[in-house]
């Protein structure tokens, strides 16, 4: 999706596609708090705020290899992202009078745990065992906010539950970095792939807060 906004005029010639993407993204967050103001949109709005500076971080400039510092900065803004998200669904959980633990919550931490073994596994015999706990460390702080996720979308039952494909898609994003980063998957397919996943996950999320 990405490579469409490479190609604009001026723009695309200082800035990768990546970023004016998740720049579009939070614009997208903004408008949805003007036109219908609540706790919810401008709660979603500042998350996007820092999903963004992690892109910033990860891909500016579009063409200098990353060292560990950005990547590191990068991870803690997506942290705080996906906190606050977890907060703007945490409000609609109490507000709708809706019990936080459910089935919602079972499946996600079962899901949170089969990703977490299958990298301790895959992992186990390489070298890069301090990014594997940096990246459990990682799955688990923004697991919280998918669980809650999860949460919301079994008890509303509506149309508002989509927000949990946007957790799934988010999260398949995520799992596809973190076989490139610890299990050195090299694939154009998966690259571009994380680039519909994550966008199309994150304005799920947005959307539906």
């Amino acid at each position: 999706m990405n490579r469409w906004f490479d190609k604009i005029p001026v723009i695309g010639k200082h800035f990768s596609g990546k970023i004016i993407l998740s720049f579009l993204i939070l614009l997208m967050s903004i408008l949805l708090f003007i036109v219908a103001k609540s706790n919810d949109r401008i709660i979603c709005a500042l998350g996007m705020v820092f999903a963004f500076i992690g892109d910033i971080f990860l891909n500016y400039p579009p063409h200098e290899k990353k060292d560990e510092y950005d990547i590191l900065w990068g991870g803690l803004a997506f942290i705080m992202a996906h906190l606050i998200y977890c907060a703007s669904y945490t409000i609609k959980i109490t507000r709708n009078g809706f019990s936080y633990f459910n089935l919602g919550v079972i499946l996600a931490v079962i899901l949170l745990f089969s990703i977490t073994i299958y990298f301790v596994y895959k992992t186990k015999n390489n070298s890069k065992k301090n990014r594997l706990y940096m990246a459990i460390a990682y799955l688990w702080l923004t697991g919280i906010n998918y669980i809650t996720i999860f949460s919301y979308s079994f008890s509303a039952q509506s149309i508002e539950s989509l927000a949990l494909v946007g957790a799934l898609l988010f999260l398949a994003s995520d799992v596809i970095i973190g076989l490139e980063k610890l299990n050195n998957l090299k694939s154009k397919l998966a690259r571009e792939l994380v680039w519909w996943l994550y966008p199309i996950g994150q304005m799920l999320i947005i959307i539906m807060a």
